[in-house]
């Protein structure tokens, strides 16, 4: 019999909570909520909020139909919250992870303004206590996201939270979403500098769908990491620079491949060896594990394995890279103690 692959244990950088619910926890911290579906049969629920490469449905199209529309509503509220984070991190302790990083925008959990944020990131902080308590060899953290369609005061207010409870459990902040013709890098610089001084990391959504371009403002930031990034690939001025401030991608296949971000795994073997050959260092990340089929991070290995997308030392190299860039600084729950 073949061993079993991968056989070390994982590291997890890029997960979001609403998209790391198994569908079967986000029904029943519906159904305890009495929160009305659009979809009343369990498995007709659970089709209509995965998605994979078959139905057609680009990122944009995703987060406007289902994940802002539905997904964040449903786990929304302390409840919601902290049931949502304990179950993620214990999942991903059984799934073969023991380093665990998982980000959310508090306003996005908040039921539109009705729940305090300090509530709704305590209850996440909750949720993860008791996952680290459950599993002693865990280790686990909290990234903040900003979102590019809000103003600059709102992200200024969940920085400031972040920075708030950095000692607590929050590791780090994120820039995610779509964007807005108003949202400018430049503005934030002098808020993340803080952030960065009081140890919080930095990593910043970008070289996914938009451009290459947005990829060198965001390093106006001096993030530690770049969620996603793939487009990189394609200009070799800028894979240089990220290859020599060792910034850290955090490539995520599967969801790439479901959200026709990348067209094809032949598409990504070609994007990956690329960063290799310019020495970019990169992750391999679930970003959605739960709403897309086979997405578990270790049948992600598996799959880049048995595919011959990379060899088995350059996963473990993976593996060690995102070891070493993980905003967590010691093990378990001595690490907020």
């Amino acid at each position: 019999m073949e061993p079993k692959f991968p056989d070390y244990p994982l590291v997890e950088l890029h997960a979001h909570l609403g998209a790391s619910i198994n569908p079967a926890v986000l029904w029943k911290i519906s159904q305890t909520q009495g929160t009305k579906l659009i979809k009343r049969n369990y498995k007709e629920f659970k089709e209509f909020i995965t998605i994979d490469s078959s139905k057609n449905m680009n990122l944009n199209d995703y987060l406007t139909k289902i994940y802002h529309t539905i997904l964040d509503p449903l786990s929304s509220g302390t409840y919601a919250v902290e049931e949502a984070v304990y179950e993620i991190m214990s999942g991903a302790y059984r799934n073969g992870i023991e380093v665990i990083e998982l980000r959310l925008n508090p306003m996005k959990h908040n039921n539109e303004g009705r729940a305090d944020l300090d509530y709704v990131i305590l209850a996440s902080l909750r949720g993860m206590e008791r996952a680290l308590l459950e599993y002693p060899e865990l280790s686990a953290g909290i990234i903040l996201c900003c979102a590019r369609e809000f103003d600059y005061e709102k992200n200024k207010i969940i920085i400031e939270k972040a920075m708030k409870y950095h000692r607590r459990g929050v590791v780090g902040i994120d820039f995610a979403g779509m964007g807005s013709s108003k949202f400018s890098y430049k503005d934030y610089k002098d808020i993340v500098s803080e952030a960065k001084k009081m140890g919080l990391g930095v990593t910043v959504h970008t070289g996914e769908v938009n451009d290459a371009n947005d990829m060198r403002e965001a390093l106006t930031l001096f993030p530690d990491r770049i969620g996603h990034g793939i487009l990189a690939y394609k200009d070799k001025e800028l894979m240089r620079e990220i290859a020599a401030r060792k910034i850290v991608l955090e490539v995520c296949p599967s969801s790439n491949i479901a959200t026709h971000a990348v067209e094809s795994y032949t598409e990504l073997k070609k994007i990956l060896n690329t960063f290799i050959a310019n020495g970019v260092l990169f992750t391999i990340n679930t970003d959605w594990p739960e709403l897309i089929p086979e997405a578990h991070l270790w049948r992600q290995y598996k799959y880049l394995y048995e595919k011959k997308l990379l060899t088995k030392s350059q996963l473990k190299k993976c593996t060690e890279i995102a070891k070493n860039a993980s905003f967590i600084k010691k093990k378990g729950i001595a690490a907020y103690l």
